[in-house]
């Protein structure tokens, strides 16, 4: 079970046509479109959709716009749309949307959580990896089990306070958290870190093009990234881009 995020690209297109167009462009890679297995299918259910903390931003000069995709422009009987901010849609024509404003925000985001998790560092004994552990256990599988190797990981006060904080629902620390290592993740090259955050503000893991083209960072790698974000920095101002929450 996966869940991923999919910008797919449109012609100029007006908000209440959006659901169908999204539904033609996405439809070539439904898991379940042929009785066999679909060798380019990516997912079996999608919804027009913002991550949290991600939905496109407006430029100022455009607030308000009816071209923009939010739930007063598409009908309730097409897409179910919750209401955003004032500055925020679900998609909308590339010249109406703010993409600098999309990776300041990422950027702020990723320093805001480096400075909660070294608040929490400055209380706590420091921290191994999971990795760590888990040697211990590929060492002497019989005598260490990769199950204590995970429950001595996560019984380490900084990893469980973290845990114990996106469970509550902490601005900083989302879900990943419960099932990936946060002493490796901030462990990494933090300049390098946040540029991959800023890198990811605009396109989703997936890009649906407007010639019809999937590309994700599951099959591209690192390089999809920067490939998606040099493409729809190119876009016409016209083109429409929709964001979507997919499940495979």
């Amino acid at each position: 079970m996966t869940r991923f995020h999919v910008t797919v690209c449109l012609p100029p297109t007006s908000p209440r046509k959006i659901p169908k167009a999204v539904a033609a462009a996405m439809a070539p890679y439904d898991i379940n479109l042929t009785r066999e297995y679909n060798p380019v299918g990516h997912w079996d259910a999608w919804a027009i959709r913002a991550g949290r903390g991600g939905a496109y931003l407006v430029l100022p000069r455009y607030g308000g716009d009816r071209r923009l995709v939010t739930a007063s422009t598409v009908p309730r009987r097409k897409a179910e749309l919750g209401p955003l901010g004032p500055l925020e849609c679900y998609g909308g024509p590339r010249g109406l949307l703010d993409f600098d404003g999309m990776r300041r925000r990422a950027s702020g985001s990723y320093d805001a959580v480096l400075t909660a998790w070294t608040e929490l560092s400055a209380v706590h004994p420091p921290a191994r990896p999971l990795t760590d552990f888990l040697a211990r256990h590929e060492a002497d599988p019989e005598a260490y089990s990769a199950a204590q190797a995970r429950e001595h990981h996560l019984a380490q006060p900084l990893v469980q306070d973290v845990a114990q904080r996106a469970v509550a629902g902490d601005s900083h620390f989302g879900m990943s958290f419960l099932v990936n290592d946060p002493v490796a993740y901030f462990a990494q090259d933090h300049e390098e870190a946040r540029l991959r955050s800023v890198r990811s503000a605009v396109p989703g893991f997936a890009l649906v093009t407007l010639d019809g083209a999937w590309t994700d960072a599951g099959t591209e790698g690192e390089g999809h990234w920067e490939q998606a974000d040099r493409y729809l920095d190119g876009l016409d101002a016209e083109a429409v881009l929709v964001n979507l929450y997919c499940h495979s």
